[in-house]
């Protein structure tokens, strides 16, 4: 933990002695300022003897505020001696088993988070501003991806919390208002960091398991991190998905998320992967993405307005299987969602597949592919 408990009540005492030098002080002043008004025969005097206690009253509410930072010091602190009592006690224990370790981990994420929203709520009685919700992965800065996750156990909408129970491998990043974002491997030690972006049908509910299953594919195939990117509100029908305007909104999204990422760990290889409608996602968002590849899977379109690889700012590669019916969907020249990448003249790496539009996730040539591209390994171009 960054932060221990006997720290917390030093700060707390320490603030308290000046809030009350400050509310002692405003209020001497005032009684003395009270005391002048009688001695004057002058009205006007008078009139601005009373007006004297007015100037004092910032001092009286910083010395307010700093009495509410005190309650939360303090009662953050309570809450922390108890986590460091767990703690102590099972350090005494001697015993190194996987449990101990877990639970070890687990108080230190829990007191992590505790410090995080303890500052948080600081912040908001110093400045006067509510902070916005903790939504998305920037809300919470650099706290670890195992706090973050704690957090919404609390938080996040039932359905999902007993999704996470029931998958202890996933951790959650970013959920509600029907979307979710959760990750496969530990993002904060993990070399690779692989995000795959869903289409058609990806906010329901009931897809969800199968997303799951496909990120632990690729996070056995890869050996680093995955992220199940559900953080948009995707077409639930194929005739929906005809719309370009998903794609866009998404686009903006994956943007932010990608920052976001890309802020914690500058160092980490970082991949998107976008599938099917995801990957026009994908290629919306384009080069204002955050990472070193981008891999369009079962694509309808690059994304309107794309017309070549280059354009999109990073390593591309791209991989639409010969039984896979989405092909028709978009030409070398344009398609409703823009150029076909597998389309020689667009400039990406193409990956060959005879796989239909469901097969990718167990094609092991194809997992195979996109572990070298995770990977970093040097890829040649096979003929066209």
């Amino acid at each position: 933990m960054t932060v221990h408990s006997s720290s917390l009540d030093n700060a707390a005492l320490e603030l308290s002695r000046a809030a009350g030098v400050l509310a002692t002080a405003a209020s001497e002043r005032r009684s003395s300022w009270l005391k002048l008004e009688p001695l004057s025969d002058s009205s006007s005097l008078n009139a601005g003897f009373k007006q004297l206690p007015a100037f004092d009253q910032p001092t009286s509410d910083v010395a307010a505020q700093m009495d509410a930072v005190v309650s939360t010091l303090v009662t953050t602190a309570d809450a922390l001696r108890l986590i460091e009592g767990y703690i102590s006690y099972l350090e005494r224990l001697g015993n190194q088993s996987l449990m101990v370790s877990v639970m070890l981990r687990y108080l230190g994420n829990l007191g992590a988070l505790l410090d995080f929203m303890c500052a948080r709520e600081i912040s908001a009685l110093c400045t006067a501003i509510s902070p916005p919700p903790l939504k998305y992965l920037a809300s919470f800065s650099d706290l670890p991806a195992a706090a973050i996750h704690e957090y919404h156990l609390l938080h996040a909408p039932p359905e999902i919390q007993q999704l996470a129970r029931d998958n202890p491998d996933m951790q959650i990043l970013e959920a509600g208002d029907g979307s979710l974002v959760a990750a496969f491997g530990d993002i904060d030690s993990a070399a690779t960091i692989t995000t795959i972006v869903a289409g058609v049908g990806s906010s329901d509910t009931e897809q969800w398991p199968a997303h799951m299953g496909r990120a632990r594919n690729i996070q056995a195939a890869t050996g680093g991190a995955t992220m199940m990117w559900l953080g948009y509100a995707a077409p639930p029908t194929l005739a929906h998905g005809l719309a370009r305007a998903p794609a866009r909104a998404a686009a903006d999204r994956l943007e932010e998320f990608q920052n976001s990422l890309r802020q914690r760990n500058p160092s980490q290889r970082q991949v998107v992967m976008g599938y099917s409608y995801g990957s026009t996602v994908v290629g919306t968002a384009g080069k204002s993405l955050q990472a070193d590849a981008l891999v369009l899977v079962g694509s309808p379109g690059a994304g309107t307005g794309v017309s070549h690889a280059s354009e999109l700012g990073s390593e591309v590669y791209a991989i639409t299987g010969t039984a896979d019916p989405i092909g028709f969907a978009a030409t070398r020249y344009d398609g409703i969602h823009g150029i076909d990448p597998t389309s020689p003249t667009f400039g990406a790496t193409v990956f060959p597949s005879s796989s239909d539009h469901s097969g990718y996730w167990g094609d092991e040539a194809f997992l195979g592919q996109l572990r070298e591209v995770v990977q970093g390994v040097d890829i040649k171009k096979p003929p066209p």
